[in-house]
């Protein structure tokens, strides 16, 4: 090999580090006080992943999409600390103490770098608006969680990067098994296992800088719901449909079984339901 040769992949790789380095920007929110991480613009392949062989009909067609604005995400999910700064800034009322199970959560853990959870959407939405950002589309959350990988999800162990059914109690559990064996009883044996939300960050960030993207909590995005909109989307900044009864939520959550923790996942629900797995995190430009 040259000297010329080498010198340019040197020079190649000094590059790439550099720009990885550069890629990763962060900055605080004056009105949550969470941090943010830019998105830049870009395409990718939206949908079910090539190797991914659990995917659902409404993750496909797998579909080219350009997202053609830079965004701020936040990095975590939206905490405890920064609902109760809501709260009290906006004179809007605490969340939940206790899910139906009489688990404790929100304010009631003491911990506010909790995900708060039980948020409906039209509560989530608000949330954002206050803080001055807005929910994500799904497009925009997919392209962020994916980061430039191809994969099911953006780690080779999902138990380095998300908190879900298996991990997520005091003892590991199969819960692809446990839920098999009787899907009625699935949610009390969580229960008696201590399974939970857990403080955002612990798990490892995806490459663009963002945690908790999958598990710990499912996030709700601003579209509406349809089973069979990746026909028709837009090549460019798709919003979702414009009418629906449903909102879709990503990245699975603490109670999930494996095959639901992936970042073309699709979770659909009606936007006023309060569900002890369900947060957000916002997005948009920072005030």
């Amino acid at each position: 090999m040259s000297k010329v040769t080498t010198v340019s992949i040197v020079i190649c790789l000094l590059g790439a580090a550099l720009s990885a380095q550069q890629a990763i920007q962060t900055k605080t929110n004056s009105k949550d006080q969470q941090q943010y991480v830019w998105i830049a613009a870009g395409k990718f392949l939206m949908g079910c992943s090539p190797s991914d062989h659990n995917c659902s009909a409404d993750e496909s067609p797998r579909h080219p999409v350009e997202i053609t604005h830079g965004f701020w995400m936040g990095q975590t999910p939206v905490t405890v600390g920064a609902w109760k700064r809501y709260s009290a800034s906006a004179g809007k009322p605490a969340l939940p103490d206790a899910d139906h199970f009489g688990r404790k959560i929100n304010a009631a853990t003491g911990d506010d770098n909790q995900p708060a959870v039980e948020v409906t959407w039209t509560n989530a939405r608000a949330f954002c608006q206050w803080a001055g950002m807005r929910l994500p589309t799904e497009a925009e959350w997919e392209y962020a969680a994916r980061a430039g990988t191809l994969g099911a999800a953006y780690g080779d162990e999902i138990d380095k990067i998300a908190w879900y059914g298996d991990n997520s109690g005091k003892k590991a559990l199969d819960s692809a098994e446990a839920f098999r064996f009787d899907p009625t009883k699935y949610e009390k044996r969580l229960f008696g296992n201590a399974n939970g939300p857990k403080d955002v960050k612990l798990k490892a960030p995806n490459p663009w800088g963002l945690y908790d993207m999958l598990g710990n909590v499912a996030q709700w995005v601003s579209d509406y719901y349809g089973p069979t909109y990746y026909m028709v989307s837009e090549p460019l900044d798709p919003a979702g449909p414009k009418t629906g009864t449903q909102r879709v939520l990503r990245g699975g959550s603490w109670n999930a079984v494996p095959n639901n923790v992936r970042v073309s996942n699709r979770i659909t629900n009606p936007p006023e339901d309060e569900v002890n797995t369900f947060g957000f995190r916002c997005a948009g430009d920072l005030p």
